[in-house]
């Protein structure tokens, strides 16, 4: 989500600064699949628990900094403030010349879908025991 979103903002605001997301998150991308696929197949117990905290990490790093900051803060409240009535000069003092204010649907939803996805994230991983993951199967 916060690739297409990033990569779309950079198209219709035309600014390249927009991509710097897209670059970090392809590798955390990569690291969530590949530590996830490796902590669910692997049977050695130490190369499992070492993939389970690199996809800890990086799924919480990504659902605190792109699902809640991005998504909640630059989106889902800069929203509720602009279309509550806030003044622009408080809105331009709380987001910077680097924001938009809200002037184009298809990039605020995708803004506010990432908050949505960090908070499903944070609430799947406090439903999940993570220690049933990183135990190493019974060999059969």
């Amino acid at each position: 989500m916060t690739i297409i979103h990033h990569v779309y903002g950079a198209n219709i605001y035309k600014d390249a600064f927009r991509l710097h997301v897209v670059f970090a998150a392809v590798p955390v991308l990569a690291i969530l699949i590949l530590s996830y696929r490796t902590m669910l197949a692997s049977r050695n117990s130490l190369l499992r628990k070492t993939s389970s905290v690199c996809f800890i990490l990086s799924a919480g790093l990504s659902a605190i900094a792109i699902g809640v900051y991005e998504g909640g803060y630059n989106h889902l409240v800069k929203n509720i403030l602009y279309f509550g009535g806030v003044p622009v000069q408080i809105l331009n003092r709380l987001y910077p010349s680097i924001y938009e204010l809200p002037n184009d649907f298809f990039f605020e939803f995708t803004g506010i879908l990432q908050f949505a996805t960090g908070v499903l994230s944070i609430v799947y991983a406090r439903r999940t025991d993570f220690r049933k993951l990183i135990s190493v199967p019974d060999k059969k």
